[in-house]
């Protein structure tokens, strides 16, 4: 559990202090940067440095100011053990966001901004923005002079996105609009290289999607969907609608572990037979020879741990060509 207090009165003097750490490139931490504490492997907490401020967690207490002037990465101690203190990144804001929306993690991600094709000078419009996870991606993506609006029904969490992209010191390359796009169309017009849409009937959209996207210069359509019949839904309405390259990707990821491996000989195989103990009848797996050293090992990969997350959702898109 975090809890984030004032130690002394003069707190409130860096309040409103925007930080660009996520797209500064300075070796120290300086006031106003966010950083990412990272206490173990699945706790991390984002932070806006300000002088006067603290942070107590399961090792401690840590004043804000001990970390001005610390390189990024650094170990930084703690009353009761220590953290690191790492720059913050599109994955690592992913990992520890406050969740306001069902968010997008890294891997459908990292495949949405390649189907986009985000790159610097980028113009991308996105529904829904929900937590800001994608948001953030895009936003850093079309560094240093594209542009992302991104658009969302409800204002409370619009405001608070916008909130956020001053403090992490991407407000000049974002536009959060409160707008439902599959009825009121999208903020801009004739003018999106790309538009991604997360929301509960995207075929309703694919129509205001071509009216944003660049008639000279066409651009991509990406839509995220957790059920089948959406993406048969929406991939009609993709075509109908002018668009060509209609595909839809499915992400499975499958983590695996690398472990060693005890290859036989083929005068073990003769003595002991295919993979059995050295007393015979026993019928069991064996793990080296009586007697023998592991000598001729080699690895192989499990997958681990042997129950996984599979499926995220469908990732549809298709490209609008130019048009005159």
């Amino acid at each position: 559990m975090l809890k984030t207090e004032s130690t002394d009165s003069s707190s409130q003097k860096g309040a409103g202090i925007g930080g660009p750490s996520f797209v500064g490139l300075s070796e120290l931490i300086e006031e106003g940067d966010t950083v990412i504490v990272y206490v173990s492997f699945g706790s991390m907490y984002p932070i806006v440095v300000k002088r006067g401020m603290s942070i107590t967690m399961k090792f401690g207490q840590l004043r804000h100011e001990f970390l001005i002037g610390k390189q990024w990465g650094s170990r930084v101690t703690t009353t009761a053990g220590f953290i690191h203190a790492l720059r913050p990144t599109s994955d690592l804001w992913t990992r520890c966001l406050p969740k306001r929306t069902q968010i997008l993690y890294t891997p459908d991600v990292s495949l949405i901004l390649s189907l986009l094709d985000v790159r610097g000078g980028s113009v991308v419009a996105e529904s829904g923005t929900g937590s800001g996870s994608l948001s953030h991606a895009l936003a850093i993506g079309v560094l240093p002079d594209g542009h992302v609006y991104t658009h969302d029904i409800d204002e409370t969490r619009t405001r608070k996105i916008e909130a956020e992209f001053k403090e992490h010191g991407l407000s000049h390359v974002t536009t959060p609009v409160v707008q439902n796009v599959c009825v009121e169309g999208f903020f801009v017009e004739n003018s999106c290289d790309g538009v991604f849409l997360d929301v509960p009937c995207p075929w309703e959209a694919v129509e205001n999607a071509v009216r944003a996207l660049s008639k000279p210069r066409g651009g991509r359509l990406v839509s995220f969907s957790p059920c089948i019949e959406q993406v048969q839904r929406t991939a009609s309405a993709m075509r109908e609608a002018g668009f060509v390259e209609v595909e839809c990707i499915e992400i499975v990821p499958r983590q695996l572990m690398v472990v060693d491996e005890r290859k036989q000989s083929l005068g073990e195989f003769n003595l002991h037979g295919d993979g059995e103990e050295c007393a015979p009848g026993k019928g069991r797996k064996r793990k080296t020879p009586c007697g023998g050293k592991d000598e001729d090992g080699g690895t192989t990969t499990i997958v681990s741990p042997s129950t996984q997350p599979t499926h995220t959702g469908y990732l549809i898109s298709a490209t609008m060509l130019p048009r005159l």
